[in-house]
């Protein structure tokens, strides 16, 4: 009796010990905290990035470090109403997210989902708590303020398209209206009363509650470039620098700052085909992203993607990697599509709310199901979160070079690196002054040990005497010396994994060979090269 009760005991604190471990090891590893890392700036304090497609845009500066995550508040299991919402920001700034597309907040009555709802001047009593529109407003407000606060940007969805069939706004102006959209009332957008109507209803959601701009459904094929056009000038002048987002490929006309997708092969697919059957193109190797980037394919307005000369010759473009549309998740708890694909690439990422820590994926549109947030507790979810983290870290840190927008996106500081038994995809270089970031991805089911070769010239990191090599992810040294030293370095990844190496320039060769080779890092590649080589003679 004695053996057999002291065999219960034993067991019952190894029992102990496993849990006690279990939780240790979860605590272990979501450690990151990026939230010290993000600002909000105020209209005084923002800058504006001209650029041109189609018309000058006056693009806030502060887009250069967007990372957005669409949220529907009311399908999360960390939010509810707005003040139930406030811990899903603390958590989107842990995780380093400083934008956030909100799902349409509009009253959707009993028969809407929210895309279909009564109209931009209604608020969804269950998401504010409140059975007033005003009061409503206000604390669509205060979420706002607290996202501020945190140094997040609130972006609201709008829906031009039509209202639900309960809508009392088409009982008192009928005119308003003309056949159907999405199986409800369309607007009539030649109707001016509701134009002038719908322009000063969205400027006046915006000064009411300090949003940040709008993502535009279905935009521009409805309302078209003018009204919005006059949202944001009429904005502008008051102050309030705001950003419009279109969800259809268009051609920006100095109104929309970019594409909700802006990487799409078009030539291959819709972005139907996109939703119903998710692909990656860079992590699924579909497209090379350096040759996407420098060449325009697949970036941008689908018209242009058929002009080798236009294409892709904006300043910012999206890699939107999941979405409310999307009819099953595309990320998976896979780092080389939230990392290599997006995290990293010389794009504004944006991923539907859960895909940050691999949020169970079952079939149905995203838009229509749960996300339970205490998954993200998980010890591989969790992993995975921290890794997530980590990649933004690195993003945020190192600035200077992954917040580097030129005004023709093809001139984007990204090169080439050659690898050795690493994968098949194209591995990459970020680079800016002495110091170049080099991601490289394992797309094999196997741990793989490889050689990577530093792309000094291409990145624009020769002319120094002492370079240094460090895995990002780990913060080891992996290799130091001349550049003969670490030309050649051995990674190591693993199976479906993303390695991400520092390389930093010191001790420069001559002051006169850096001044001068700084001087000319604007010009294209292949002139930099050519004047490069010339200095080393």
């Amino acid at each position: 009796m004695k053996t057999k009760r002291f065999k219960r005991i034993a067991a019952f604190l190894i029992s102990l010990v496993f849990i006690f471990q279990s939780i240790l090891t979860v605590s272990a590893i979501d450690k990151t905290d990026n939230s010290e890392l993000l600002k909000y700036k105020t209209s005084e304090e923002t800058g504006i990035s001209k650029s041109y497609c189609d018309g000058i845009i006056e693009t806030p500066d502060w887009v250069d470090s967007l990372i957005i995550v669409e949220v529907r508040p009311d399908t999360a299991s960390v939010g509810g109403t707005f003040a139930e919402c406030y811990d899903l920001i603390d958590f989107y700034a842990e995780v380093g997210v400083n934008g956030i597309w909100l799902t349409p907040v509009y009253d959707k009555s009993e028969i809407g989902n929210g895309y279909s709802n009564r109209g931009p001047h209604t608020i969804d009593p269950k998401l504010t708590g409140k059975d007033n529109y005003e009061d409503g407003w206000q604390e669509l407000a205060k979420f706002v303020a607290y996202a501020h606060s945190k140094g997040i940007y609130i972006f609201l969805d709008v829906i031009t398209w039509g209202v639900v069939r309960d809508a009392p706004l088409i009982d008192e102006h009928p005119d308003w209206s003309n056949g159907e959209a999405w199986g409800n009332i369309a607007f009539d957008w030649s109707n001016k009363e509701l134009y002038n109507w719908f322009r000063d209803t969205l400027i006046n959601n915006i000064l009411t509650t300090d949003a940040d701009g709008f993502r535009c459904d279905c935009e521009p094929n409805h309302s078209g470039y003018d009204m919005y056009r006059e949202v944001r000038n009429t904005l502008s002048d008051i102050g309030k620098k705001i950003i419009v987002i279109c969800e259809d490929t268009c051609k920006r006309s100095g109104v929309y700052d970019f594409e909700q997708d802006g990487v799409l092969d078009y030539s291959s697919c819709s972005r139907g085909d996109v939703y119903e059957k998710p692909v990656n193109f860079f992590g699924d190797g579909l497209l090379n992203i350096v040759d996407c980037t420098k060449k325009g394919q697949a970036v941008g307005y689908k018209d242009w993607q058929k002009n080798p000369i236009k294409r892709g010759t904006g300043k910012y473009y999206t890699n939107c990697i999941t979405n409310h549309d999307y009819q099953l998740r595309d990320v998976c708890g896979s780092r080389i599509n939230i990392g290599y694909s997006a995290i990293f690439a010389p794009y504004i990422p944006i991923w539907y709310m859960g895909d940050e820590f691999n949020a169970s994926n079952e079939p149905g549109v995203l838009y229509d199901l749960y996300v339970d947030y205490s998954e993200a507790e998980d010890e591989e979810k969790a992993a995975f979160l921290e890794d997530v983290k980590q990649m933004i870290r690195i993003r945020r840190t190192y600035s200077n070079i992954f917040e580097y927008w030129p005004v023709n996106h093809r001139n984007s500081n990204i090169c080439k690196v050659k690898t050795e038994n690493l994968g098949s995809l194209q591995a990459y270089a970020r680079y800016a002054d002495n110091s170049a970031v080099i991601i490289a991805a394992n797309n094999t089911d196997n741990s793989l040990a490889g050689t990577i070769k530093i792309p000094f010239m291409k990145a624009r990191i020769d002319g120094y005497k002492h370079y240094t090599v460090t895995d990002l992810m780990s913060g080891k040294v992996i290799a130091e010396g001349s550049k003969n030293d670490v030309r050649k370095f051995t990674a190591e990844i693993g199976s479906n994994y993303v390695g991400v190496y520092l390389v930093e320039g010191d001790k420069p060769v001559s002051n006169l060979f850096i001044s001068i080779s700084s001087f000319f890092r604007a010009l294209p590649e292949r002139f930099y090269t050519i004047i490069v080589k010339m200095l080393s003679l």
